[in-house]
């Protein structure tokens, strides 16, 4: 996403966004919703675990007893999975799923359904890649945030991901918070309900804790930019980094 991550001026009000590439490591394209941070050595794997979701969960809509039991085990193999603390250390546990699988039986009293076993074990810890990506993905942005401010930045860029060019083939979404009022501008590439075609959208959210200086400021304010111009697209984002940035005044 080239053009919703540039950068350039003087740091200030009309300073373009520091970018996720800028003093952080290079892309996870799984994780990347806070940054792109080291390349992630579970992807191989995440699609094995992925299919075991896509094995066990359907058993939902034959025998709603089973699946309640499957949910149970599966919670259990993630709590069992806690103190796993990166995802190296995660690859390394799945060499003992067994054991893993065992402990959450003992745990919780249920049996593991017949050929479920692997299913079992891989969505236990698919649930814990997943916490542990969001976390990562949490100190990433919170790093981002904490940078820029000791940079003197007003704006920085805390989530980023897809391709501009590739329109639905792979959305670009980008998320910029303005610092001093911790309203963010989230560009993104949506498809037209009706069309099936790119939508080019700008809207605005407030950053939960960081949204301290949105006292007397109305999101409601802030409405949404659509257009299915690429070309109008950035146009559309600095304009609402604008309002945002006035709002704040």
């Amino acid at each position: 996403m080239p053009s919703l991550g540039s950068t350039g001026g003087e740091a200030g009000a009309g300073k373009e966004p520091t970018t996720m590439s800028e003093g952080v490591s290079d892309a996870d394209p799984i994780a990347v919703q806070a940054g792109h941070g080291d390349a992630d050595p579970t992807a191989v794997l995440a699609a094995h675990w992925n299919e075991s979701e896509r094995r066990l969960y359907p058993t939902a809509t034959t025998n709603p007893d089973a699946y309640q039991s499957a949910v149970k085990l599966v919670r259990a193999v993630a709590d069992a999975l806690a103190d796993v603390s990166d995802l190296g250390e995660l690859v390394q546990r799945w060499e003992h799923r067994t054991a893993v699988l065992d402990a959450a039986v003992r745990a919780t009293g249920e049996t593991v359904a017949y050929g479920l076993i692997e299913a079992t074990a891989g969505c236990g810890f698919a649930i814990r890649r997943r916490e542990l990506l969001n976390e990562r993905a949490e100190r990433e942005r919170r790093e981002r945030i904490t940078a820029a401010r000791d940079a003197g930045e007003t704006w920085v860029v805390i989530h980023e991901q897809g391709d501009l060019a590739s329109g639905l083939a792979d959305p670009c979404q980008c998320m910029e918070m303005h610092l001093p009022t911790g309203l963010a501008v989230v560009s993104m590439v949506e498809p037209d309900p009706s069309t099936m075609t790119p939508v080019y959208v700008v809207t605005v959210t407030a950053m939960g804790a960081e949204a301290a200086g949105t006292s007397g400021i109305d999101l409601s304010s802030f409405e949404d930019l659509e257009t299915a111009d690429p070309e109008l697209f950035e146009d559309n984002r600095r304009a609402m980094r604008s309002r945002v940035e006035a709002a704040g005044a």
